[in-house]
């Protein structure tokens, strides 16, 4: 029994860290401050707070919801999702890395003559999505529900997203510590990590269909 939970933690331990990759924290919290820029500390905090539950709901909702919709409304299999999701991934990856840092040097002033609630309102999209949660991460959690279950995906999404509370309630003294550099550095390392589960869905995908 203890092995068998041991084994379970390790598998939405392992879970948590592949979903972390894609949502890649460390990208969005450079492009969250620069967006934020100047905000009182404490709306900040709230903002990504917001992001974060908006996130985390969007996660939840497809995860129950997901497996229904692929066998019943689209009528795909796993493996056609893992093709199609694994090219969003590598697409995605490829994207962020020629065309972030448009993102971090775009001049995001216009939020300081926002009261809080506009703030907060216009803030969800896209920051919540698509820019935290994106397709890949919703085709990520399917695949991951499928392969090891609902219990494991759903661990490895609390894990997630408990990292990200903390990394994203922290995120005034990260910045001033670590600096907006080495977590665009973070950014781009992680990237490349998307690409290759990328990749590797798509060869996953298309060895056992064609199998």
């Amino acid at each position: 029994m203890l092995s068998g939970l041991s084994s379970d933690l390790c598998l939405m331990f392992f879970s948590s860290i592949t979903l972390l990759a894609i949502l890649n924290p460390f990208g969005n919290l450079t492009q969250f401050l620069s967006m934020s820029d100047g905000l009182p500390l404490n709306l900040r905090k709230k903002l990504f707070r917001y992001i974060l539950y908006t996130a985390l709901v969007i996660v939840l909702v497809f995860l129950f919801s997901g497996p229904l919709l692929m066998n019943y409304v689209f009528r795909i299999s796993l493996d056609e999702l893992r093709v199609s999701g694994g090219l969003v991934l590598v697409i995605m990856a490829i994207k962020n890395l020629l065309f972030s840092t448009k993102m971090i040097m775009k001049d995001f002033s216009f939020y300081q003559e926002m009261d809080d609630k506009e703030i907060l309102r216009q803030s969800l999209i896209p920051m919540a999505f698509p820019m935290l949660v994106g397709p890949g991460t919703l085709a990520s959690v399917i695949v991951i529900s499928e392969d090891g279950g609902l219990d494991i995906a759903l661990g490895g999404v609390i894990i997630a997203f408990i990292f990200m509370f903390v990394l994203f309630h922290f995120a005034a003294t990260i910045e001033r510590i670590v600096g907006k550099l080495i977590l665009h550095i973070f950014s781009r390392i992680a990237q490349v990590f998307i690409a290759a589960m990328g990749i590797k869905m798509i060869i996953v995908g298309l060895n056992n269909f064609f199998n």
